[in-house]
């Protein structure tokens, strides 16, 4: 062969490869949605959006903003954990003790950005363990409080709340505790279901208490076994939420009562 054909091919054939590489690079990289944006939501901060009507400017509270009478102090562990991970985002500390269960929970202005974010801002299929933009830890008077993490297969995040649908380790499970930015709370585990985004247990706050106490209700009609807890009109719950093993639309859900 011609050296000047010889080395025609070989240079066709290095590129073929380096396409081939970048290719296969692509198809495998983790991409992040571009509404992944992050939004911070300080403590105490007031939102507005302004809505023309007939001409005029019109101020319309989004959400509730809380300010104590008199100041609070962070728990120390709340204090802690932002300074190590330099993340103001921080705003609890999940665990169910005696599982993997047991992380820093974030918020910031949507339920999208830490998804695909860590605690240190990088991005990762894995994402945190993050609170519902809607909910206030801080206040802590929402009807429902929503957190979020995915189920890993690793077993880390929300993996273990698969194993509830397991009697016995529903049984062996029957407490949440939650640090929230001024206080340690516990909360008692009454339901445990197995569904799909078609039906919305997402709302954190009800019009009236009879509306809520119908859907506690229907949350506890919904568990795989029963327990001995009695529901009341004027409970607080705590919803965790985690995609079910066929992914997609299906769910995995833990519920649990405030411990007066």
């Amino acid at each position: 062969m011609p050296r000047g054909l010889k080395w025609v091919c070989i240079c066709f054939c290095i590129v073929v490869m380096v396409g081939l590489g970048l290719h296969i690079f692509d198809s495998l990289r983790f991409e992040v949605p571009e509404d992944a944006i992050r939004e911070p939501r300080e403590p105490y901060r007031e939102a507005y959006a302004e809505d023309d009507t007939e001409g005029e400017s019109i101020e319309q509270e989004l959400y509730l903003t809380y300010e104590p009478e008199e100041p609070l102090e962070l728990l120390p562990r709340i204090v802690q954990l932002r300074e190590y991970y330099d993340n103001p985002d921080i705003v609890g500390f999940i665990e169910i003790p005696n599982t993997n269960v047991s992380y820093p929970v974030v918020q910031t202005g949507n339920n999208v950005f830490y998804l695909y974010h860590d605690l240190n801002w990088n991005t990762t299929a894995a994402g945190s363990i993050f609170l519902d933009y809607e909910n206030d830890l801080y206040a802590l008077a929402d009807d429902n409080t929503l957190i979020y993490g995915h189920n890993m297969h690793g077993g880390t995040k929300f993996h273990n709340i698969r194993y509830f649908h397991q009697e016995e380790f529903f049984r062996a499970h029957t407490y949440i505790l939650l640090d929230t930015p001024y206080r340690e709370t516990v909360w008692d585990i009454f339901s445990f279901f197995h569904t799909t985004t078609d039906f919305c247990y997402l709302t954190t706050n009800f019009h009236t208490r009879e509306e809520f106490y119908t859907f506690l209700l229907v949350l506890q009609e919904m568990s795989h076994f029963e327990t001995d807890i009695v529901l009341y009109t004027g409970e607080q719950i705590l919803i965790l939420s985690t995609c079910g093993v066929l992914g997609g639309e299906n769910r995995y859900v833990v519920v649990a009562r405030l411990r007066r």
